[in-house]
């Protein structure tokens, strides 16, 4: 019998998720075998795609918002000449086309994909219209219709040509990108049809693959301390906000929900010459000892809790 972990749990456990379970089920089964109530990932990725998928254990569910704006890196593959309902595999072949673009012509085309462009989002997706998921509503044979969306895309790579039929791709994007819409969009520039046969994601911010773990494997290591060197800290996803370090006392008040004089502090200093444009940013956290203890506002000069972090 394997040794049992008093020690809490609070992280990001960052899943590989295999193709055929939900985000939603890779959750709940994380929930299942660490026992922990509060746990939620940062970021969908479909069914039948596969990736870093970041999840939230404890108390990292209250920074789950940071990582769902990271930049997100994908993996996937274009069937040519053939559209579907979903515009991946799962969905019924609703247009075919003879094209077949080569790699001259796709190449000539990704330029008018890269910064900031206009995207539709597929009626199968998470959505809500009134209420109600995107995809139940379409299921059901009820007409939608989304809006144009802004997003950003920072790069976008033609990998290789598999064969006449297929081709894969490595994009970099921003938040509310829908990767089977870009492979839609693609093919429709290329004068052709194609949808989304293979889709992986390669990285959420500052997860990569490297981090990964596979379900089974977690259930094999939670009786362990082994289970501590795959949870990385609450603060990775806080990488690009500032940290503002408090004594023990300026911590004890923050914990209880008490305002402080930002030029009261102790390290006022330090923090006002590493971060000038503090003020830029609509949250930033508190560190004690290293440790985070609070999502925090700054303004006119007052130091207010947001969100206590409790390790």
């Amino acid at each position: 019998m394997g040794i049992i972990i008093n020690k809490k749990i609070n992280g990001w456990i960052i899943l590989d998720k295999q193709i055929g379970i939900s985000s939603r089920t890779a959750v709940t089964k994380i929930s299942r075998i660490l026992k922990i109530k509060k746990v939620g990932h940062g970021g969908t990725l479909d069914p039948l795609a596969s990736g870093v998928l970041p999840i939230a254990v404890g108390e990292a569910t209250k920074v789950i918002s940071f990582i769902q704006d990271k930049k997100k890196c994908y993996s996937f593959t274009i069937k040519w000449g053939e559209t579907t309902e979903t515009d991946d595999l799962e969905g019924a072949v609703l247009e075919r086309s003879d094209v077949r673009p080569n790699i001259k012509q796709i190449n000539s085309v990704i330029p008018s994909f890269i910064g900031q462009i206009l995207q539709k989002p597929p009626i199968y997706s998470a959505i809500k219209v009134n209420g109600q998921r995107s995809y139940k509503l379409a299921r059901k044979n009820i007409e939608v219709n989304h809006e144009f969306r802004k997003i950003e895309i920072y790069d976008l790579i033609l990998k290789k040509i598999i064969n006449r039929d297929k081709a894969e791709f490595e994009v970099k994007c921003g938040k509310g990108t829908y990767v089977r819409s870009l492979a839609k969009d693609l093919a429709e520039k290329l004068h052709t049809k194609g949808h989304v046969i293979k889709l992986r994601r390669l990285s959420v911010g500052n997860f990569e693959e490297k981090d990964t773990i596979l379900i089974d494997f977690t259930k094999e290591i939670i009786h362990s301390p082994m289970i501590f060197n795959k949870i990385l800290p609450i603060e990775t996803v806080l990488d690009d906000i500032p940290a503002l370090v408090l004594n023990k006392t300026e911590a004890r008040q923050i914990k209880q929900g008490q305002k402080l004089e930002l030029n009261s502090l102790e390290n006022i200093d330090h923090f006002l010459r590493k971060n000038p444009n503090y003020n830029k940013f609509e949250k930033i956290y508190a560190v004690e000892n290293n440790d985070p203890i609070a999502l925090i506002t700054i303004y006119e000069g007052i130091v207010k809790p947001a969100r206590i972090i409790n390790l």
